[in-house]
């Protein structure tokens, strides 16, 4: 018997390439250098970064990390094989990985038109037999998770079953999937067999509708939206009916949103109330950067929800969210589509996204999930990853834009193994006595020890191992103990006693002669303000 080894050669989008031969000219460019240097979104970045290293992984080279500061630490190794101006072979691109094969399966059997076999995904994947046996094992995996089997027939071939929403969402995330793959549009349209005319014109009837309710839809969501509407529609002639959909005519029937589907189905013949009411809710979840201010409200109680998670946010936080009605508009804009999205778990699955934003700003991202609460009660649904990462990235770009610098903050962790009440006593407690530190939660040990958040300052009412600065506080403190302890900790921290300045009583005077709207902020404000002077 001979026995061939055959290694898997695994190849870089044009993207990556020139990323990663930009890397090994300039090792000194930052994140924020190649963004701007080749017009690249973060996540677009993130993307190609991590492709890079997926790619450099399994050629059994040294991956290149990217510290939270946006630079880049390189291995010597690496410029052995790629310095002085060498760069990734033309041989070495587009070739696409197991799960990127995963996706095109599922995409061939979402929008199948002819009964499909083995041979129709090994020649349209240009892989053998037994690589397309083991996709198709992973790709039963991948639907499972959305309530669905494939399943092979003699007669019909391979077919995926389940219930039509449950694949209507699968759809229009294998889309997105599709299009982060090298060449996606083209492999998309080959595999789905839409023809480029076809996308044109669903294109045009999509920008009659932006002009009918006033509105731009992201760039991005234009490119994704006529794909999955072609497929829809596809499967809305082949009598593939939507029969399962658990939303009433009313909740939708009244949006606007529903009388432009006339500008999409005006050509449809005898389409169905709960298709229109499918296509209605697919321009609802539809995320657009700019809208004409609408005076009434899109949906009940969400401005008070959002209103409440910024308030929880700016307590949390230690900040005071400057133009805030600007803000809120600017997130209405994302909360409005996020809000059907979640309701009906339509969210598109991006890890990629959300891990970018969980990692680089954790700490941030772990107010913003705890002051969200508010709004998952409206939903009465918890609010996905992806949708919170978006949040975060919102207000995250906010406080840089007013110039308030997150990450410079002094943040704070409370360990307390009493019982509930007991322990958000102390942590309110301490969070009232230190208005600047942003007091990330209250943990137990075991939680503490767990955390992956990068604090500087730790609270508890008795010893623990750490490498942070831990300072001991009891549960209950008199106001000689909560005197002393302020001073302590901001000498230790800064070097400096704080000024004796009373701000309870600066209080008390402007009450006398103003109108105070938000004492809680005021007084952090405050105490942000002389603790900055006294350290000058």
């Amino acid at each position: 018997m001979i026995i061939i080894e055959v290694r898997v050669r695994m190849q870089l989008d044009h993207r990556s390439r020139l990323i990663f031969d930009e890397l090994m000219r300039n090792p000194s460019i930052t994140s924020k250098g190649l963004e701007n240097k080749y017009g690249l979104t973060r996540r677009q970045l993130g993307y190609s970064f991590d492709k890079i290293n997926e790619w450099l992984q399994v050629k059994g080279l040294s991956m290149i990390e990217r510290t939270r500061q946006g630079q880049f630490i390189i291995d010597r190794s690496l410029f052995v094989n790629y310095g002085n101006g060498k760069t990734v072979p033309s041989s070495e691109m587009n070739i696409i990985s197991e799960s990127q094969r995963v996706q095109m399966i599922i995409l061939m059997l979402l929008s199948k038109q002819e009964e499909l076999s083995l041979f129709h995904f090994t020649s349209a994947l240009d892989v053998s037999k037994n690589t397309v046996l083991s996709d198709l094992k992973e790709a039963r995996k991948w639907v499972e998770e959305y309530g669905l089997v494939i399943r092979y027939s003699r007669v019909a071939g391979y077919l995926l079953e389940g219930e039509e929403f449950s694949i209507r969402r699968l759809l229009i995330n294998t889309i997105y999937k599709m299009l982060e793959i090298p060449n996606g549009q083209k492999r998309l349209r080959e595999l789905a067999h839409i023809t480029e005319a076809e996308l044109a014109e669903i294109t045009v009837r999509l920008e009659k509708i932006e002009r009918k309710l006033n509105l731009k839809f992201e760039d991005a969501e234009i490119e994704k939206l006529p794909y999955s509407l072609s497929l829809v529609l596809r499967r809305v002639k082949e009598n593939r009916m939507e029969t399962s959909f658990s939303i009433r005519y009313e909740e939708l029937s009244d949006t606007k949103e529903y009388q432009a589907t006339e500008e999409l189905l005006f050509d449809v013949e005898d389409i169905p109330v709960q298709e229109r009411l499918f296509i209605t809710l697919r321009l609802l979840t539809t995320n657009v950067y700019w809208a004409e201010v609408q005076p009434e409200e899109p949906i009940p109680n969400l401005t008070q929800a959002l209103d409440d998670m910024l308030r929880l946010f700016e307590t949390s936080a230690a900040v005071h969210l400057q133009d805030r009605q600007q803000l809120v508009n600017k997130m209405l804009l994302h909360l409005k589509p996020a809000y059907y999205r979640i309701k009906y778990q339509l969210t598109e699955i991006n890890d990629l996204g959300y891990a970018l934003v969980k990692n680089e700003y954790k700490e941030l991202y772990h107010l913003v999930s705890q002051s969200a609460k508010p709004l998952a009660e409206l939903i009465d649904s918890d609010i996905p990853d992806s949708e919170m990462a978006y949040l975060t990235m919102l207000i995250g770009g906010w406080l840089r834009k007013q110039g308030d610098s997150f990450q410079e903050k002094v943040k704070a962790i409370v360990v307390c193994p009493t019982d509930v009440s007991v322990s958000r006593v102390m942590f309110n407690e301490l969070r009232e006595l230190f208005p600047e530190f942003v007091f990330l939660d209250v943990v137990s040990v075991r939680e503490f020890h767990d955390t992956d958040l990068d604090v500087d300052v730790v609270f508890s009412p008795f010893f623990l191992e750490t490498d942070k600065k831990l300072f001991l506080a009891k549960s209950f403190l008199e106001e000689e103990e909560r005197h002393w302890l302020r001073k302590r900790v901001l000498f230790d921290l800064h070097g400096y006693i704080p000024s004796e300045i009373d701000t309870d009583e600066m209080i008390r005077i402007m009450k006398k002669h103003a109108v105070i709207t938000d004492e809680q902020q005021l007084r952090s404000e405050l105490h942000g303000y002389i603790n900055k002077v006294t350290k000058r």
